[in-house]
């Protein structure tokens, strides 16, 4: 399940690379190609499935009370993506089609899902690194040590050292 989990991180922080990628390919294209159509279909359909996948697999995994919880950030962020759009148009009366002229304060604030994608790819990079830190170690993460996030901090228990028989060993007796 670890590597599952790993592959699944490795996918979403290559989706979302993928996803910068296409914002720029929208951005420098002639408007009429509708290359950026590409952008919103990734990010309204191939992300969000990608990070439901994140924390399921994170679960089954057992990778840690904090590593599942940073793997359900990437979908709560993504909802904000969308909702930056949505209040932006709310607060300043725009339309999905009003692209030209738009007030400088609903620029600005639209402007914050470039931001915004940027913390999305900060936590997909993150989350490949604790989920390969996972199945390098191999052994289930324990919620009592850092909320399972850092099994390596354990002390892996060792078996109890035999006590020398007086009577068997000579040295032992002095």
């Amino acid at each position: 399940m670890r590597k599952l989990y790993l592959t699944v991180t490795i996918l979403f922080a290559a989706g979302v690379m993928l996803q910068l990628y296409l914002a720029a390919v929208g951005v420098f294209s002639d408007p009429e190609d509708e290359l950026f159509a590409i952008h919103g279909t990734t990010g309204r359909i191939v992300l969000p499935i990608l990070a439901l996948l994140l924390i399921i697999t994170a679960a089954l995994a057992k990778a840690g009370r904090r590593t599942i919880w940073l793997s359900a950030l990437p979908l709560v962020l993504l909802v904000v993506q969308t909702l930056l759009f949505v209040l932006t148009g709310a607060l300043f009366g725009l339309g999905p089609d009003d692209h030209t002229a738009p007030p400088l304060g609903a620029t600005l604030m639209v402007s914050l899902h470039g931001l915004n994608g940027a913390i999305i790819l900060v936590t997909a990079i993150v989350l490949v690194g604790r989920a390969r830190k996972l199945v390098r170690e191999g052994r289930p993460a324990s919620p009592a040590v850092d909320g399972g996030a850092d099994a390596s901090a354990q002390v892996p228990s060792a078996a109890p050292e035999p006590v020398a028989d007086a009577a068997a060993d000579p040295a032992a007796r002095r």
